[in-house]
């Protein structure tokens, strides 16, 4: 495609072209300064000879309809449309945002690889812009490391811009029709239009015309149009029918700077030389589809099928795979590459350091069967973000998150363990009354005993369900509004309307970990980690119950490893350091306990040649030598030694108590990421458990109101996802 000539020329008196910055398949794109504020600006202009086709004018003209239905800091923003007089002639031109840094393809040429989390971070950002359009009825079909710019943030990181939309299809109309379309590959593009079988995925973006069969025209970037029954290594071999049903074969270079147009069917060529007002949709779906770069077309693309969201999932995974082991899954000539994707199995991601779980998320994305992929963009990037990072990663975030907001944590853990402290203490005291004898009698001690401690342990799980439930609200508060004050008092609530399925849920869970652990630690450990994330699962997401049972298990599949070593985590190294501090406690009240008593009258009463009764007396042998005791003495040591256990009990009490405070409430944080991670570890978007954690009507401040009311004016909330405010 040549020049245009506008570079120093002011388009529409607004626009002044600067410098040539590259060029599309159907335009080019200057540098260029809007006159009236000196800022710079992109400015993509489709050439005049494209002008006279009033099926490009009409694609053009999509191109910015679709292009600026999108408002997603990850999509180049596009900011005009129009048309103005050139030196060349009437053009059209598309005004966008100029962007600072470099595409991805660029790093991709000399890095080769990519570490793991500037991997995640990119695909992050990508499939958020990718999701946003999806929910717009967009599809991209061209996704590719030269449609990832990445823009330097002034943070030492990098914002991510998705470009050229322009071949992406709008998802208005379906047009489903029984004839054979072209098969176009654009040379300097290096993007390829396919269309066929019976139904075609075209858009209402594509347009792409096929004129007389004996006539050649120039356009689009060297696009050449042809049927191919055998390709060989840059060598195109055509099969043509005409319409007396004669075939010829002609055989032309993919370098050949021109457009071979030829009839792919039996009914002969189309002609659609007509103006804009008499091109319909179905018109422009029946001429091709623009389906995208061989190396990173899914499947359906390469077959012409029609497309959905999974295609721009499949080229995801191409480029996730390219980013990590430095190659994309298949190479060589194009019908080489096209074939592999639509039969062969990709070769195992290679790269050093990347968990098998995330290779097989990459290689779930490349999967040859849509209903296999990822469903969502989104989805496909929670996994992979879930699946790269292990417990390290959770333990780090649940300490950030832990410390920012420990005085909400730390309040709601004391005023959760008030009952259960109450009623520790009061065990305490009344053991300690009984070793006094203040309170007496062994049918009393032990029933009172056995009543604390019942009431102690249904107190605890069910303070411990509560807490754990409080936090997961509270972190997904976090998550979703990081500047929305938290409410302890909300939080109650929220919690609140669940108390009955969170206690008897988590009681019955409990009661089954016990039993395992009384037979083994491991199946008690094991049990313990698959029902961990049952009350998160009750407050978030409504379940009691068996289905509760069902998903927290479901959940802990997904990440059983790190699932486990928190369970261990959480539930084993409380214990042993509970173990430690009592025995810690016992020794330093053995470094303070009393000799024994001696009776000195029975001793005297020996050296003078009278003894007391033998009944009387008893011979104790101990590291001091021999110690005679009474019956009187005897009772006296043991009430010392009552007492003494009392006393160390009601220390230990006082001493663990404050410290597990801290502990469980530090956990409970772990166990809501825990609980967010394994979500994401399946797929599962935090927009919907976001959006209800909106719907819920939490506390918010009177600018978040008048934000959560303007996005509402303006029709962002349009799509069915909610946009949290804050």
């Amino acid at each position: 495609m040549p020049n245009i000539r506008v570079i120093g020329h002011t388009l529409d008196d607004k626009y002044r072209i600067e410098k040539l910055l590259g060029k599309g398949g159907m335009g080019t794109v200057y540098l260029a300064t809007h006159v009236g504020t000196e800022r710079p600006v992109a400015v993509k202009v489709i050439a005049p000879e494209f002008m006279k086709r009033a099926e490009f004018v009409e694609r053009f003209r999509r191109e910015a309809r679709a292009a600026g239905r999108l408002r997603h800091p990850n999509v180049v923003d596009v900011t005009d449309f129009g048309f103005s007089d050139s030196p060349d002639g009437e053009v059209a031109y598309l005004v966008m945002e100029y962007l600072d840094g470099c595409t991805l393809g660029e790093i991709l040429s000399e890095e080769k690889r990519l570490p793991l989390s500037w991997t995640v971070d990119i695909l992050e950002q990508v499939c958020s812009a990718v999701s946003e359009a999806h929910d717009q009825g967009i599809i991209h079909r061209d996704l590719k490391p030269d449609n990832i710019w990445l823009e330097p943030n002034q943070r030492g990181g990098y914002t991510v811009k998705v470009l050229d939309f322009g071949i992406a299809k709008l998802e208005e109309s379906t047009i489903s029709i029984s004839e054979r379309a072209g098969f176009v590959i654009d040379n300097n593009a290096e993007t390829m239009l396919i269309g066929g079988g019976e139904t075609i995925a075209d858009s209402e973006g594509s347009g792409t015309a096929v004129f007389d069969s004996s006539s050649t025209q120039k356009g689009d970037g060297a696009t050449m149009a042809y049927s191919p029954t055998e390709l060989g290594s840059g060598t195109i071999a055509e099969s043509i029918k005409n319409n007396d049903g004669n075939e010829a074969t002609k055989e032309g270079s993919l370098e050949d700077d021109e457009t071979k147009l030829i009839d792919t069917g039996g009914a002969g060529v189309r002609s659609l030389a007509r103006t804009s007002s008499e091109l319909s949709s179905a018109e422009l779906t029946r001429v091709g589809a623009v389906l995208g770069t061989p190396l990173y077309m899914s499947p359906e693309q390469c077959r012409g099928d029609k497309l959905t969201p999974q295609s721009d999932i499949y080229s995801l995974g191409v480029i996730a795979y390219q980013m990590l082991s430095g190659d994309t899954p298949f190479s060589g000539d194009y019908s080489a590459v096209m074939e592999a994707h639509k039969s062969t199995e990709p070769p195992t991601l290679s790269a050093k350091k990347v968990p098998k779980k995330v290779k097989q998320v990459i290689h779930s994305a490349l999967a040859k069967e849509t209903d296999k992929r990822p469903q969502t963009a989104e989805g496909f990037a929670s996994e992979l973000r879930a699946n790269s990072e292990g417990l390290g990663t959770l333990l780090r975030r649940a300490l950030v998150i832990y410390s920012e907001h420990i005085t909400k944590f730390l309040w709601i853990a004391i005023l959760i363990g008030i009952p259960s402290a109450v009623l520790t203490m009061g065990g305490v005291t009344f053991r300690f009354l009984a070793a006094i004898e203040v309170v007496s009698g062994p049918w009393l001690l032990g029933i009172t005993t056995g009543v604390f401690s019942f009431l102690q342990f249904f107190t605890q799980i069910f303070a411990a369900a509560l807490l754990v439930g409080m936090s997961t609200w509270i972190v997904a508060q976090v998550l979703a509004a990081p500047l929305r004050p938290i409410s302890i008092r909300a939080s109650f609530r929220q919690v609140g309307r669940r108390w009955k399925p969170l206690f008897g849920t988590v009681t019955l869970s409990t009661l089954i970990s016990i039993v395992g652990l009384a037979f083994c630690l491991i199946p008690g450990v094991w049990l313990s980690a698959k029902f961990m994330l049952i009350a998160p699962s009750i407050v978030m997401e409504n379940v009691s119950g068996r289905a509760a049972f069902k998903r927290s298990m479901e959940l802990a599949k997904r990440s059983f490893r790190t699932v486990l070593a928190t369970a261990i985590l959480v539930y084993v190294v409380p214990s042993f350091l509970a173990i430690v501090i009592a025995l810690s406690l016992n020794g330093i009240m053995n470094t303070f306990d009393p000799p024994p008593v001696r009776n000195t009258t029975a001793t005297e009463n020996s050296t003078n040649g009278s003894t007391a009764d033998a009944e009387d007396v008893n011979f104790r042998i101990d590291g001091k030598g021999f110690n005679f005791e009474t019956k009187d003495s005897k009772t006296d040591e043991s009430m010392a030694r009552k007492l003494r256990n009392s006393v160390q009990q009601g220390l230990y009490e006082l001493l663990w108590i404050p410290i597990s405070v801290i502990i469980v409430s530090f956990s409970s944080v772990i166990t809501a990421l825990l609980y967010f991670k394994t979500r994401q570890a399946g797929g599962e978007s935090m927009l919907e458990l976001l959006s209800r954690f909106e719907e819920d009507e939490c506390p918010k401040t009177n600018w978040q109101a008048r934000v959560r009311e303007r996005l509402m004016q303006s029709g962002r909330t349009s799509t069915g996802k909610k946009i949290l405010s804050g």
